[in-house]
């Protein structure tokens, strides 16, 4: 499948008048017209001016009524109460500032910032020789130095300070509550929690599947992912990513990572790179920073970013690897790898999970593909099944574990298709030159 065309789901404001001081520019909504770079200074007033009349005609605001609102704008002035920001950027259809590491909701919160992870852990060696499927090329998603954007702005974070991407009502509204937003479409559907569960999502899921899990007492894992861009259906997602679980039902603890296209949140149809997290079953968590969970380390890696490649059907096959590890302190360390070496983002504190599974350790873990829609799904992955395989099908690889121990060791995976009509994938525990590696996907699903 070709990449997916990209289109603005919002605009900022145009820049008038010269009566006010130069934060107090953008003091009324995004209004159709030119895209406008918009100050932190600029962004927080508008923020604490909004009323809910100002996004009522937006075709795209689906917020439930005027109580909803004033949460999401309290949720966003909290986030930011207190933080100060010197430098900001455009990137993609979107704003991010460099927000000092000691002012990050996450730290604000309580969270100690840790120094020293623990090292990513290194795949295991293959077993035995094995052509590889193909070659793929590696995504850098690192910002660097020199480069800007459209404004003049340096794309990039000076020490001491993190990349966040902005959290604004302009993309909150598009949900009914600040708790659909947060969590968007993550729900829990059971279908991890029973080894002997391969039957469908109930009738009131919206969720289809297409992954490997393995049941193993685990530390974390990784695999190098293939990244597309999908046709999702209205106010729906489509991703890949790792899940590393722990617990079952409502005590079900998770750190998950990947790509995911979700227009509504992240005001695009390209996919972005996104973590996520619940501790109780699907009934809290959020995105990245979105709320005060994740601690970020890194300076030159946000989340949220899209790609600046797509795999093509038939085509060139774009990758990059994530690595979840739990750290000596109990914290859960994000490894991000493109063409360099792993750049460790930042972790879920331990306390976060409390007295719950991931606490001390997850025992479970998957590799895969999720959609969501209702009555229907569009494309998961690339939209073509696994059986299409290398370059045409979505697939994840040099899928591993860590042990109890510390030691990486390869997955091995159980198919999980609960309609494979709709979605399937192919599991290969053949532990060469691929490792463990899985295609999925499929076009729809009805």
């Amino acid at each position: 499948m070709a990449p997916v065309g990209r289109r603005w789901r919002f605009v900022f404001p145009v820049l008038v008048g010269l009566v006010c001081a130069p934060e107090a520019f953008a003091q009324q909504p995004p209004q159709s017209g030119a895209r406008a770079f918009e100050t932190f200074a600029s962004f927080i007033e508008r923020t604490r001016r909004a009323t809910i009349g100002q996004f009522r005609e937006r075709a795209e605001t689906q917020v439930r009524d005027g109580e909803a609102f004033e949460e999401m704008k309290a949720h966003v002035l909290k986030l930011y109460d207190g933080v100060t920001v010197k430098h900001s950027f455009a990137d993609d259809a979107h704003f991010v500032d460099c927000v000092p590491r000691n002012q990050q909701p996450g730290v604000r919160s309580g969270a100690r910032v840790s120094e020293r992870p623990t090292r990513p852990a290194t795949p295991p060696k293959t077993e035995r020789p094995s052509k590889p499927p193909g070659t793929a090329r590696t995504l850098d998603l690192t910002l660097r130095r020199g480069k800007k954007d459209t404004y003049g702005n340096e794309q990039y974070c000076p020490a001491g300070t993190i990349p966040m991407r902005r959290v604004t009502l302009d993309e909150i509204v598009r949900f009914p509550t600040l708790r659909d937003f947060l969590r968007g479409d993550k729900i829990d559907d059971g279908s991890l929690d029973d080894k002997r569960r391969q039957d469908l999502p109930g009738d009131s899921s919206s969720h289809y599947y297409a992954r490997g899990a393995q049941f193993v007492d685990n530390l974390g894992g990784a695999s190098w992912l293939n990244v597309w861009s999908p046709t999702v259906s209205s106010h729906r997602m489509s991703l890949s990513q790792i899940w590393v679980v722990g617990g079952e039902g409502e005590s079900k603890q998770t750190v998950e990572g990947g790509w995911q296209v979700y227009p509504d949140k992240w005001g695009t149809d390209k996919a972005a790179l996104f973590i996520f997290y619940t501790t109780k079953g699907y009934q809290d968590g959020c995105y990245n920073l979105d709320c005060t969970a994740f601690v970020q380390t890194a300076n030159n890696v946000y989340l949220g970013k899209g790609f600046t490649n797509y795999s093509s059907n038939g085509g060139t096959q774009w990758v990059f690897r994530l690595q979840w590890k739990r750290n000596t302190d109990g914290n859960w360390w994000l490894f991000y790898q493109g063409p360099g070496n792993y750049i460790p983002v930042g972790y879920y504190p331990k306390s976060l999970f409390g007295t719950g599974q991931m606490a001390s350790k997850a025992n479970k873990i998957a590799f895969g593909g999720e959609d969501t829609g209702k009555p229907s799904a569009k494309q998961m992955g690339s939209g073509n099944k696994a059986a299409d395989g290398w370059q045409k099908a979505a697939f994840q690889n040099r899928a591993f574990y860590i042990d109890t121990g510390g030691t990486s060791r390869w997955a091995d995976l159980t198919k999980y298709e609960p309609d494979p009509t709709c979605y399937t994938a192919t599991i290969n525990n053949i532990f060469g030159s691929w490792g463990t590696y899985l295609y999925f996907g499929g076009p729809s699903c009805n």
